[in-house]
């Protein structure tokens, strides 16, 4: 797909700062395709008070600034809740884990690549998706199996809003994470897998179109 096409909708203003590895992503492929909503569908209530949240900050840009975002506004989700940056497309690093997250990955993910914990299959489109939620800009939500540590296998249901970052550097993506009950158990593992079966995906208008569901 020409990167023209692949452009199409993007809010002008965001278009004009896409970093050149960014638009070499969005050339190579397409985000995945996906039901369309103007609101969260999946998730509990949680992930429609966090949307709610995040339409009150100030978007003057079509992305309200990192800064605006307030943890203490947010502490009932904290613990499920993580903020990646979109360094480049080979980079997610998370820059924020809460509690209930890091308890069932078995660590701290703090400062690690999303992208190494995402199964080979899916690895270049999630980098695709998110960048996808971070320049155009809209909402994400997926609902995708994960591979514990500890063995549980178990789908999670997510959330994912863009955050523009400070000045100069790239989008952020703020995240909240609702698991669901184990399907199964199998053999410990050294890391998390996740996204080794997508099972749904909603692309959220948030004024600036979402990728098309035909494709």
């Amino acid at each position: 797909m020409a990167w023209e096409q692949a452009a199409t909708g993007l809010a002008d203003g965001i278009r004009e700062e896409i970093p050149a590895d960014v638009r070499s992503l969005m050339a190579e492929r397409a985000p995945s395709p996906g039901e369309r909503a103007t609101a969260p569908v999946l998730g509990t209530r949680a992930h429609t008070d966090l949307f709610q949240y995040w339409l009150s900050l100030p978007r003057e840009s079509g992305i309200p600034e990192a800064s605006d975002f307030n943890p203490m506004a947010a502490r009932q989700w904290l613990p499920e809740m993580a903020m990646f940056s979109l360094a480049s497309p080979e980079e997610i690093p998370h820059r924020l884990v809460g509690t209930g997250l890091a308890e069932r990955l078995g660590f701290d993910a703090t400062g690690t690549n999303l992208l190494d914990f995402v199964d080979p299959s899916y690895r270049r489109q999630c980098s695709r998706d998110m960048h996808e939620a971070g320049y155009r800009p809209c909402g994400w939500q997926v609902r995708y199996l994960t591979h514990y540590p500890s063995g549980r296998v178990a789908h999670v249901q997510s959330i994912y809003l863009p955050l523009r970052g400070p000045a100069g550097q790239r989008p952020r993506i703020l995240s909240l994470h609702t698991p669901e009950q184990p399907q199964r158990y199998q053999g410990p593992a050294e890391k998390p897998s996740f996204a080794s079966e997508i099972a749904r995906m909603v692309w959220i208008d948030v004024g600036f179109g979402a990728p098309d569901a035909s494709r």
